[in-house]
């Protein structure tokens, strides 16, 4: 009989009514056990602890694993040998990526074969974890899920949001063996293990802050402090067109700044708003139109970046709720194309967030039907250990229980109400 399953299909929950709006969602079956927490409480932990930590950098190490692989020109599974040695380089306290010095010359052109070896190693290490699951080997799954959480964790330190996307990508791959492991016979209780890791998981303050330096070593050929020569600006001008192609923007710069630079009004109202933000005007009155209107132009970008990045610290329903109501430019800038979709990527840390926090929750109910005698709770303030709330929305999550089965529901991002992966559904049954 299976005890667990999950249906990466995407079902069609009831519409209440006639004409009601079906809405997608992603259906996960858990049969569990009822199982009190470990003693001691953090007998497991789901990220290597320091006594087992070595110092060096693992990212050397990682990568090592993988270019060994593809020397050998093949795509036969890494050998366990090799996943051994990415275990203990999870295990190593200081990431570094080593790339400060060419982010800081190649901008946006910067190339991260780096980033898709990493995905390449969490799911060889998937592999590895699912054999230990069905084998009912739960010391081993669990180390073997503390190397896959180390590795995205290491990813989010990366200086990229494209670093951090892969690494909530990582550590979601890590999720679905978790809850195969919690629906087996057997499995201790993780709900302290999953309370015990850090929130978000995944931080993108590195991430946002190699956004800054991206555009700022894109712009740096333009000169606030001394008059630009006609050459000089041809040779930027060029540049940033071969970039913005990069980002599919469609107007030349130097068209946009010809349009600009016809009304005067243009132009005063830009020297005024550079005067206000320090430059001083004897300067300004050296500067030709178009480095004005550059220099201006850079300013709307930082404004309107910071505009966003502001937010992105805050707990997710909030940041994505003053995201969303950043007032866009009526006149397209020249760099909007360097600013960064910081929503989509903050929605996806909050469903990682989100997918931790219902895992959290269904261990919280294995712990109460545990002391109630195989029964789950008619309303989750009946559960006695702490509950996180719904990072979408900052309430509650929604439950039910409808004939012995516990119904346990996300709330999806605005944007995402008809998308089934943001509209997580556990049924949760206590095997008898």
């Amino acid at each position: 009989m299976t005890e667990m399953l999950v249906s990466c299909a995407v079902v069609i929950a009831s519409a209440v009514g006639s004409g009601a709006p079906q809405q997608p969602e992603t259906l996960i079956r858990l049969t569990v056990d009822a199982t009190r927490a470990p003693k001691p409480a953090l007998k497991y932990l789901l990220l290597p602890e320091i006594g087992e930590m070595t110092q060096g950098n693992p990212i050397p190490n990682y990568l090592k694993c993988v270019l060994d692989q593809d020397s050998k020109g093949t795509d036969e599974p890494l050998s366990r040998l090799a996943l051994k040695q990415v275990d203990r380089a999870a295990r190593m306290d200081k990431p570094d990526w080593q790339i400060l010095p060419k982010l800081k010359t190649d901008g946006v052109s910067l190339l991260l074969p780096d980033v898709q070896k990493m995905r390449q190693l969490a799911n060889e290490l998937n592999g590895r974890f699912r054999d230990e699951v069905a084998l009912r080997r739960f010391d081993d799954a669990i180390a073997t899920a503390k190397t896959m959480l180390a590795l995205a964790r290491h990813m989010g330190e990366h200086p990229t949001l494209i670093g951090g996307l892969v690494a909530v990508a990582i550590a979601t791959v890590a999720i679905a063996p978790l809850e195969e492991m919690i629906g087996q016979p057997g499995c201790p209780n993780l709900y302290w293990a999953l309370t015990a890791l850090p929130h978000p998981f995944v931080p993108l303050d590195k991430g946002l802050e190699g956004e800054r330096v991206f555009v700022g070593t894109e712009l740096r050929e333009l000169d606030d402090t001394n008059p630009m020569t006609a050459a000089q600006l041809r040779k930027l001008m060029t540049h940033l067109d071969r970039v913005r192609e990069i980002q599919r923007n469609e107007k030349k710069t130097g068209e946009w700044l010809a349009e600009r630079a016809k009304d005067e009004k243009n132009l005063v109202t830009a020297r005024v708003r550079l005067r206000e933000h320090g430059l001083r005007a004897d300067r300004l009155a050296l500067f030709s139109p178009y480095q004005v209107l550059l220099l201006e132009a850079k300013l709307d970008y930082e404004i309107q970046r910071d505009e966003t990045m502001k937010y992105a610290p805050l707990p997710t329903w909030e940041a994505l709720a003053y995201i969303d109501k950043v007032p866009v430019p009526k006149d397209t800038p020249l760099f909007s194309s360097f600013l960064s979709s910081l929503y989509s990527v903050r929605r996806a840390q909050g469903r990682l967030e989100q997918r931790f926090a219902l895992l959290r929750h269904v261990e919280a109910l294995r712990l109460h039907a545990a002391e109630h005698g195989g029964k789950l709770p008619e309303k989750l303030s009946e559960v006695a250990v702490p509950l996180p709330v719904d990072p979408f929305s900052g309430k509650p999550f929604r439950y039910e229980l409808i004939d012995g089965v516990g119904h346990l529901r996300g709330s999806p991002p605005k944007a995402g109400e008809q998308n089934a992966v943001y509209h997580m559904h556990y049924e949760i049954i206590i095997r008898k």
